[in-house]
């Protein structure tokens, strides 16, 4: 049903009529892009110029942003850069003062690569992105001094396949299986039409992380 309505292969795949909900529903929020000004422009090109890609105000407000509406002003190339250094502040800052990820039997410099690799992939915003963003701004809530379970956390919510295309949904026409899939979608929205949600990754649900 995803294809028709505009969504890429890799799009999140519906498995029920719940997963459509919070699947397809999802990401046509995430699909509205905001206007940048040019406050967050010019935050953004003294960023990418910084050897030390520092995260000033307005570009945390950004991350944000994308963590409390799932949208952003930026670009997902722009936005995935200020993630990429969010994740190098964050377990930085829990490594200091613990350094138990050595048990797993590799290194901290060897997982903190790996996560900047899958997100680097990405050619669009994974499907997790504003659960990533959640996590970053406030990691403490729910790990307060584990760094293990903090990059665990960060790598599931990486090592998923679908993404949100950044392009906007043209309206079905009457008639057409594109419509008729956008008046379920509706319903669906709307709580007329039953469901559970099922759209997993590894058999947990993507909006959650567990300890």
């Amino acid at each position: 049903a995803c294809t028709k309505l505009g969504f890429s292969p890799k799009s999140a795949t519906c498995r029920s009529s719940g997963s459509l909900r919070r699947g397809c529903c999802q990401q046509r929020q995430l699909l509205e892009q905001k206007p940048m000004d040019a406050a967050t422009s010019e935050a953004f090109e003294a960023f990418s110029s910084s050897p030390d890609k520092t995260i000033t105000a307005p570009l945390l407000e950004m991350i944000q942003e994308m963590a409390t509406s799932g949208q952003s002003r930026l670009e997902w190339a722009q936005l995935k850069q200020l993630i990429a250094a969010k994740i190098q502040q964050v377990c930085t800052e829990y490594y200091e003062v613990t350094k138990d990820v050595n048990q797993s039997g590799e290194s901290y410099d060897t997982i903190l690569k790996r996560l900047m690799t899958l997100l680097e992939e990405f050619p669009n915003a994974p499907f997790t992105a504003q659960r990533l963003c959640e996590l970053l701004l406030d990691p403490h809530r729910i790990y307060t001094t584990s760094t293990r379970k903090l990059m665990n956390a960060l790598e599931k919510l990486l090592t998923v396949s679908s993404t949100v295309p950044a392009m906007q949904i043209a309206p079905g026409k009457a008639g057409s299986y594109q419509a008729a899939a956008e008046y379920d979608l509706g319903k669906l929205a709307a709580g007329e039409i039953g469901g559970t949600t099922s759209l997993e990754v590894d058999g947990t649900s993507p909006m959650d992380v567990e300890t």
